[in-house]
């Protein structure tokens, strides 16, 4: 899986945000190989709450989900909470599992 992270313009580049967005999305999402590509946006520092924004290709559909909480860690992993719904919910609908 393509993993891209982006962060607004003025925000400091922050590597611990970076390595746990890619490790908790290689841990969750590693499984799943119609995953193809993700792209994570971080929001600007000066904000009162940070908001993190996921991006997934699906083979044949994008899905989308966003976060907010008090860092961008607890932010990402509010992203995730709502993504992982739709990622089941594209498993069970396009990959049956034999009997």
């Amino acid at each position: 899986m393509d993993i891209k992270i982006d962060r607004a313009s003025g925000t400091e580049s922050n590597n611990y945000n970076e390595q746990y967005a890619s490790q908790q999305l290689q841990k969750y999402f590693s499984s799943y190989p119609f995953i193809t590509s993700a792209k994570v946006f971080f929001r600007g520092d000066k904000h009162p709450s940070q908001k993190v924004k996921i991006h997934l290709r699906l083979k044949g559909k994008d899905v989308y989900a966003e976060g907010v909480g008090v860092g961008h860690d607890i932010a990402f992993d509010n992203a995730m909470n709502k993504i992982k719904p739709q990622i089941e919910k594209y498993k069970t609908k396009h990959y049956k599992r034999a009997s």
